[in-house]
C-alpha cells in the first residue's frame, strides 16, 4: 500500500457526477449530491409558435436571426422559407423565416410577425444551407448572401405564376437522351475524340459525380465552344437531374440559349435563361420557375449559381477565370468557390472550362480534387502565334509609332484571306501623355508630376507649372495619349487602309457577326464579334499594357484575353502580339502551355503566401476601428500585417495556412459581430481577394 496521492490527470473526477440528472437509486445507495439543475423556465408565458427570422439587414450581429412569435391570424400562412415583415428598432423590415418551433416560455417578451408578404416557401432548405456555407467561407453576413441569391420580389409576377401553378407538375419531363447524345459524338467528336473526354462523357451519362478542369478546343465560328458545351450537357441530361450552365456575360448566355434551341437533340428540354439582362420581372419569374417547376436546363450568369434547382446533376462554368464571376459587394464570393461548395453538398458534377488556365483551377488539379481534360493540339489545326521576338527582328520603326511597319504588313497579309481582328486594350485613350516619336512619358520638368495639354501649352497637375514641351530623349515636340482608345486606332487604320471597311466595337456599339469579306474590326476585350468561318488573323495591341497594373491577376487575365481572342481565328490563321508582355508570358501563349504556367505561378504565390496557396483576409476601415479590432482579436496561428494607410483609409492584412483557414474565418465572423454590436464604425472585410 502506498500513501502517495495519484497524479492529476487534467480532468475533474466529479465532472461525470455533476453532469447527471438526479434519479432514484434502485439499490438504496446514496444518491448524487451534485446534480445538474433543470433548465429554468422562461419568464414570459407564450402560447404561439416561434419563428426564427433572418432580417434583410446589413447589421452583422443580427445575421443569425431573431425570434418572433406567429400570431393566430398568420399561423396558416407562415412557413419556413416565406417572406415576412417584422419590426426591428421600431421600423418594419423584410425577413426570411428560417425555421419554426413549437410554443414555449421565453426569457424575453417576443414581438409578433407583423405581416406575411409571401406565404410561399421561396427559399428552400438547400438554399438556406448553401447561403450559410458561403457566408462562413467568406466570413460574411448570411442576410447579404440571401439578398444576392434571391432576386427582389415582384408581387404581380408571383401572383400570376401561382394562379397557373399546379403542384407536382413540371415544365419539362425527364427524357433519356442516351442514343441522341451518342449521335452527337459522331457529329461533333471534339470532346469524345480524347480518351479522357470519352470517360467523362460516359460518367455524365451514367450520373456519376465528376470534377473536371477543362481546357477546350477553339470553335472560331462561334462565340465560345458551344458544340462542346452542348455535347457535355446532352450527356448529363441522359441521366436524371438538372443542369446549370453559367457564362461570364449575359450576351454569351443568350447566344448559347439560341444555339441550344437550334442544335439541341430531339426530345431535349428547352433552356431557361436566368440573368440580369432579363429585367426585374422576367428574372423573378425565372427564379420561381427554378424553385417550383424544376427545369432541367438553366443558362445564366454569376448570380444563377444559387438557382434553387431540386436535383442538380451537372454544374458547368465556362471561362471560369473571368473577372465578372467575382461578386462586387460583401461578402465578395466567387462563383467558382460557390460552385465547389454546391457540387460537394449536392453531389453534382462540376466542370470548369476555359481556353486558358487560371491558377485557382490548376490548384484543384494539383490537389487531385479535380481531374484534367485538355484537348490535344493534333485534334484540329490551330492558328500560328507570333510573339514580339518575331516582330523585333528587322523593324527599325518599332517603338516609334502606334503601329509598326511589321504590324501593318501583318494586317495586309491577313486581309488577303478575310477579316482581321484588332484587339484594343481600352475603350478610350487615357493614362496621360507621351512623346509621339519615342513614347517617353511627358512629365513636369520641375516636380515630375503628371501634366495636361491645353492647346500648345502644358500645365502640371501638382505644381501648376506652365511650360512648352520638348522631349528630353529625342527632342520631338508632338505628343499623343499614352494609351489610345479603339476609336483613335480605328481612325489610324482607316487612313492606312482607305479601301478597307473599318468597324469599331465596344460595349456601347456591339456587333454580333461579321461576314467573310476583308475588313478591319477594332474591338475592346470581350466585345469581339464572330466572323463567318473565323478571322483570317488577329492583332493584339499593347500586349504588355495590362501587365503594367500592379495586380496579382494581371498575368492570368492577359493570358485569358489572348486565348479567347486567338480562339476566334480560323485554323491556319495567325495571331500576333505587339508590345512587350515579357518572355515568359509570350512563350506560354505561343506554345499554349497554360497549365505549366499556372503551376509555376502557384509555386511563386506559395512563397509569399498569396491565395489560393494561403488564406488571406483584408480588413479596411478607420484607424481606431482597426485597433479595436486587433485588441479584441485572437489570431494565434495567423500573421497580422498593419494597419497601414492606403487610399485615404487604413488596411489590415491577416494571413494563415490553408489548414487554419476555417478557424481564421470563424474568428473574423465573431469580430465583425462584436464590431457591429459595439458600433466601432464601418469595417469592410474581404477573404481571399482577387484584387491585391
Amino acid at each position: 500500500m502506498t500513501d502517495t496521492m495519484p497524479r492529476w490527470s487534467g480532468t475533474d473526477p466529479l465532472a461525470t457526477l455533476r453532469s447527471r440528472v438526479q434519479t432514484k437509486s434502485l439499490t438504496g445507495t446514496q444518491q448524487e449530491l451534485l446534480s445538474a439543475p433543470k433548465e429554468p423556465r422562461g419568464k414570459w408565458d407564450n402560447s404561439d409558435p416561434i419563428a426564427r427570422v433572418i432580417p434583410d439587414l446589413s447589421v452583422f450581429h443580427l445575421a443569425s436571426g431573431l425570434d418572433y412569435t406567429i400570431p393566430a391570424r398568420l399561423q396558416s400562412k407562415v412557413h419556413p422559407g416565406c417572406l415576412v415583415s417584422v419590426k426591428i428598432a421600431g421600423k418594419l423590415v423584410h425577413g426570411w423565416v428560417r425555421d419554426i418551433r413549437e410554443a414555449e416560455p421565453t426569457q424575453q417578451r417576443l414581438r409578433a410577425i407583423s405581416r406575411v408578404l409571401s406565404p410561399h416557401a421561396l427559399v428552400s432548405e438547400h438554399s438556406f444551407s448553401l447561403a450559410d456555407q458561403v457566408a462562413r467561407r467568406y466570413a460574411g453576413n448570411l442576410s447579404a448572401v440571401l439578398r444576392q441569391a434571391i432576386p427582389p420580389r415582384r408581387a404581380n409576377i408571383e401572383k400570376k405564376f401561382f394562379e397557373s401553378f399546379v403542384p407536382g407538375s413540371a415544365t419539362t419531363k425527364e427524357g433519356k437522351l442516351g442514343e441522341l447524345a451518342r449521335d452527337s459524338n459522331a457529329r461533333d467528336p471534339l470532346v469524345a475524340s480524347d480518351p479522357a473526354g470519352t470517360a467523362i462523357l460516359k460518367s455524365l451519362e451514367q450520373g456519376r459525380t465528376s470534377r473536371v478542369v477543362w481546357q477546350a478546343l477553339p470553335e472560331p465560328a462561334l462565340p465560345a465552344p458551344f458544340s462542346q458545351i452542348a455535347q457535355l450537357i446532352s450527356h448529363s441530361l441522359s441521366a436524371s437531374g438538372s443542369t446549370l450552365c453559367l457564362f461570364p456575360t449575359s450576351k454569351l448566355a443568350q447566344d448559347f440559349a439560341a444555339y441550344w434551341s437550334e442544335h439541341a437533340p430531339i426530345g431535349a428540354p428547352s433552356a431557361l435563361e436566368y440573368h440580369s439582362e432579363l429585367g426585374a420581372n422576367a428574372r423573378y419569374h425565372a427564379f420561381l420557375e427554378c424553385r417550383f417547376n424544376h427545369p432541367r436546363l438553366v443558362i445564366g450568369t454569376r448570380s444563377a449559381i444559387f438557382a434553387p434547382l431540386e436535383k442538380l446533376s451537372l454544374l458547368l462554368i465556362w471561362d471560369e477565370g473571368a473577372e465578372s464571376y467575382q461578386e462586387k459587394s460583401a461578402p465578395y464570393w466567387h462563383t467558382r468557390q460557390v460552385a465547389m461548395l454546391r457540387s460537394q453538398r449536392e453531389k453534382a458534377s462540376l466542370i470548369l472550362g476555359s481556353f486558358s488556365r487560371s491558377p485557382q483551377a490548376q490548384a484543384l488539379v494539383m490537389s487531385t480534387w479535380a481531374s484534367e481534360l485538355a484537348g490535344e493540339n493534333h485534334q484540329m489545326p490551330l492558328p500560328k502565334i507570333l510573339t514580339p521576338e518575331y516582330e523585333n527582328r528587322d523593324d527599325p520603326s518599332l517603338g516609334n509609332s502606334g503601329l509598326s511597319s511589321t504590324a501593318l504588313q501583318f494586317l495586309r497579309r491577313g486581309l488577303q484571306n478575310g477579316p482581321v481582328l484588332i484587339q484594343a486594350p481600352h475603350k478610350g485613350g487615357r493614362g496621360g501623355l507621351s512623346c509621339a516619336n519615342c513614347l517617353a512619358p511627358v512629365r513636369c520638368p520641375q516636380c515630375l508630376g503628371r501634366v495636361e495639354q491645353l492647346r500648345t501649352r502644358f500645365i502640371c497637375h501638382s505644381c501648376h507649372h506652365h511650360f512648352q514641351f520638348s522631349c528630353p530623349r529625342c527632342g520631338a515636340k508632338a505628343t499623343r495619349a499614352r494609351v489610345r482608345g479603339h476609336q483613335q486606332i480605328g481612325s489610324e487604320l482607316a487612313a492606312a487602309f482607305p479601301r478597307v471597311p473599318v468597324y469599331n466595337c465596344d460595349a456601347d456599339n456591339s456587333l454580333k457577326h461579321i461576314g467573310a469579306m476583308p475588313a478591319l474590326i477594332v474591338a475592346t476585350a470581350e466585345q469581339e464579334p464572330v466572323a463567318k468561318g473565323g478571322y483570317a488573323a488577329a492583332l493584339l495591341l499593347d500586349a504588355g499594357m495590362l501587365l503594367s497594373l500592379d495586380r496579382i491577376w494581371a498575368a492570368e487575365e492577359a493570358l485569358r484575353r489572348w486565348a479567347n481572342t486567338a480562339a476566334k481565328v480560323a485554323p491556319g490563321g495567325q495571331v500576333m502580339l505587339t508590345g512587350d508582355p515579357g518572355q515568359r508570358l509570350a512563350d506560354t501563349f505561343k506554345h499554349r502551355t497554360f497549365s505549366s504556367w499556372a503551376n509555376q505561378e502557384l509555386l511563386e504565390r506559395a512563397e509569399v503566401g498569396i491565395p489560393p496557396t494561403a488564406t488571406l483576409a483584408v480588413i479596411r476601415g478607420q484607424e481606431d476601428a482597426l485597433h479595436r479590432f486587433l485588441a479584441e482579436a485572437t489570431f494565434p496561428d495567423a500573421q497580422v500585417i498593419g494597419p497601414v494607410r492606403r487610399e485615404g483609409n487604413f488596411q489590415l492584412l491577416v494571413r494563415s495556412r490553408l489548414d487554419q483557414g476555417e478557424h481564421l474565418r470563424e474568428e473574423l465572423r465573431r469580430l465583425q459581430a462584436v464590431a457591429s454590436r459595439k458600433k466601432w464604425g464601418q469595417i469592410q472585410l474581404q477573404v481571399d481577394p482577387q484584387d491585391l
